[in-house]
């Protein structure tokens, strides 16, 4: 404040002039007012140079985050411009215009993937872009077909993920050679669409839908060798999928897998009937029967018939698969689940080691009401 009290005083008397004293009151409020003035009045110049610049951006682009999702269909060989005019459409942007823009900065956008895509309607072009080119924002439609099921089944699986109609399934399963099947399988489908999770193609059909499944079974079957090693042991390809569909049903442990594949190997070698429920069950599903006939004269029925069924009963899995071409040493010839909570099984090589372990079975079942359920 130095500059305001200095010569304030007369020069005559030394006191205070008032004059003075009003004239640097005047002077000091006229530059604050100025300042204020000037202060006001950039602010001002500002924000109308900040409201100029939002209506130029708003005028051909979208501000903010979004407001509502919405999915967009882009169909293959869509091209970019194309792709502007449908996102205008659907009101995912502004203009065209600035998704052209946008584009043409972006070297990647050429990279954008047909397919059903989540996004939000109002969002800038440029965010617009880049969830089109993330691909975690593709809707992506999945179908998985569990180990051991049968074809029905997993048809019936195909056509509700796809949309297709159950009957297109059946005609293209009257097409074998169209399915991607391995030149050995001639008369069915069963056992070979493999287990496993698949994502559908756009607008899919009966026949692409099966070859996914069909294509991936002859991936593993390469991978396994499958067809050498059903030759080393003296038995067709063909034959060690429908081996490995029995054991699919009949196992429950995982170390059991190749113990069971040897008991079906070794009964096979004696000539002796293989004895298998699962196939007993699959016979009588066949024949339109509602409750397993055990005795039914089936080729399928491996209890009253010698050799292997006619086709596989079921899709199995990898693991399964491995162990019908790569059986375990031993000499069984029987095998009992005797505890059906976890599993149990023992393995015999006479009549009397499989006596002893149904008895078991048989006390295991009885033991309480709950076991009876699970042994029905």
């Amino acid at each position: 404040m130095a500059w305001f009290t200095r010569n304030l005083r007369d020069s005559e008397t030394g006191k205070l002039s008032g004059k003075e004293v009003w004239l640097r009151v005047r002077s000091a409020f006229a530059v604050l007012l100025s300042v204020g003035v000037l202060v006001v009045g950039v602010g001002f110049v500002s924000d109308r140079v900040q409201t100029a610049w939002t209506e130029f951006r708003t005028a051909e682009d979208y501000v903010g985050e979004g407001v509502a999702p919405i999915e967009v269909t882009i169909a293959k060989g869509t091209t970019l411009s194309a792709i502007a005019d449908l996102l205008v459409e659907k009101d995912v942007i502004k203009t065209a215009k600035a998704f052209d823009r946008e584009a043409a900065a972006n070297a990647d956008s050429k990279r954008i993937q047909a397919g059903r895509f989540q996004l939000k309607t109002q969002i800038p072009a440029k965010l617009a872009l880049s969830m089109l080119l993330d691909p975690s924002n593709i809707l992506r439609v999945r179908m998985t077909l569990a180990e051991g099921q049968r074809l029905d089944v997993q048809l019936a699986q195909m056509a509700k993920a796809s949309g297709v109609a159950p009957k297109q399934f059946t005609s293209a399963l009257k097409n074998l050679k169209k399915l991607g099947l391995p030149k050995w399988v001639k008369s069915s489908a069963e056992g070979f669409l493999y287990p496993d999770t698949y994502e559908l193609p756009e607008d899919p059909t009966a026949t692409a839908v099966i070859k996914l499944a069909t294509t991936q079974f002859n991936t593993v079957a390469k991978e396994l060798d499958l067809e050498a090693r059903a030759d080393d042991l003296g038995i067709k390809p063909y034959q060690a999928v429908v081996i490995a569909s029995i054991i699919e049903k009949e196992v429950f442990r995982e170390e059991d897998r190749a113990k069971v594949a040897r008991v079906i190997y070794n009964r096979l070698e004696r000539g002796m009937t293989l004895g298998m429920d699962s196939t007993a069950i699959y016979a009588s599903w066949r024949e339109g029967l509602e409750k397993t006939n055990y005795n039914l004269d089936s080729p399928y029925n491996t209890r009253v018939n010698k050799g292997l069924p006619p086709t596989p009963i079921n899709s199995p899995g990898r693991a399964t698969l491995e162990a019908a071409v790569n059986p375990e040493e031993g000499d069984w010839l029987y095998f009992v689940t005797v505890d059906m909570e976890t599993g149990e099984t023992e393995f015999s090589s006479d009549e009397t080691g499989f006596l002893a372990s149904k008895a078991k079975y048989q006390a295991w079942c009885a033991a309480s009401e709950d076991h009876q359920k699970l042994c029905e």
